[in-house]
């Protein structure tokens, strides 16, 4: 498990979160690169768009006048990636902000704590 200040974050493949993704929050939001960390927001939402998006897929009955393979799988894996990094750098679902203005809002908390 990782901490991002006070919150727990439960990291790893079962929760469909790549643990990098983990660590670039972690490091932007300890180094207080503003940048950093909304580039870190924006591929988090990326990749929780990309998951929702994937069991929405799943959802839908295939079949049809052609047969799929592998191929078709990892193009689509391939597309709903990058349709979600377009999205989430776009405004995608408002996720990406709410986490970036919390967490700026806690630095800028911890600031001002250390300055009195």
């Amino acid at each position: 498990m990782s901490d991002i200040s006070g919150i727990k974050v439960q990291a790893g493949y079962q929760q469909g979160i790549d643990n990098s993704i983990i660590d670039k929050l972690e490091k932007a939001y300890s180094e207080k690169d503003k940048q950093k960390l909304k580039e870190a927001c924006e591929e988090f939402e990326a990749i929780m768009l990309s998951t929702i998006f994937k069991q929405m897929q799943k959802s839908i009955p295939k079949g049809g006048l052609f047969k799929e393979g592998i191929a078709d799988d990892i193009f689509n894996d391939m597309f709903v990636d990058e349709v979600s990094k377009s999205a989430s750098k776009q405004g995608g679902i408002g996720l990406s902000k709410l986490l970036y203005d919390s967490m700026i809002k806690r630095i800028e908390n911890a600031y001002k704590f250390k300055e009195e």
